[in-house]
């Protein structure tokens, strides 16, 4: 009650330890949502306390956590303060990358430059949503949204940065 923001990581899959989403329940915190069709950070909830404050509950694997932190708790706590997040940059990939599934994919990505000064984003993708470690030498990542399997060279995404 006395914090502005709850934020927490971990335990609030679908696994046998992830007790968060009940344990937030049973203190009275309405859940908003459960739940983001996008990869990594899928099982990230959100609710409200009984007094009026945000709860973030991120996944718990490290890439989604910062990805689902960097994508939408800095931004709310931007404004909440009153204040705007930064805009995401405008990028192009510089691969084609195929994603199957039917969710939003946040893709890391180290940019470069080419001879007119336009960013360009090269796929990094991770072996799983736990391989921190893959995010080293990347500078953030693409959200390419849902509906799509392939994203050709040269596709415009959004970038957001660590």
């Amino acid at each position: 009650d006395t914090n502005d923001v709850l934020i927490l990581s971990g335990g609030v899959s679908m696994g046998k330890y992830d007790y968060v989403p009940a344990i937030l329940n049973e203190l009275g915190v309405r859940v908003v949502f459960h739940k983001i069709l996008q990869r990594p950070g899928l099982p990230m909830w959100f609710g409200i306390s009984a007094a009026g404050k945000p709860v973030f509950a991120l996944p718990g694997n490290p890439v989604s956590t910062i990805v689902c932190c960097v994508r939408y708790v800095i931004p709310a706590i931007f404004r909440a303060m009153g204040a705007s997040a930064a805009a995401p940059e405008r990028v192009r990939l510089t691969d084609t990358v195929n994603f199957k599934a039917d969710l939003t994919w946040f893709l890391p990505v180290k940019i470069q430059w080419d001879a007119d000064a336009n960013a360009l984003a090269m796929p990094r993708p991770t072996n799983t949503s736990g391989d921190y470690i893959g995010l080293r030498d990347t500078d953030g990542f693409v959200e390419l949204p849902r509906g799509s399997d392939i994203f050709p060279a040269g596709f415009a995404a959004n970038l957001y940065r660590w």
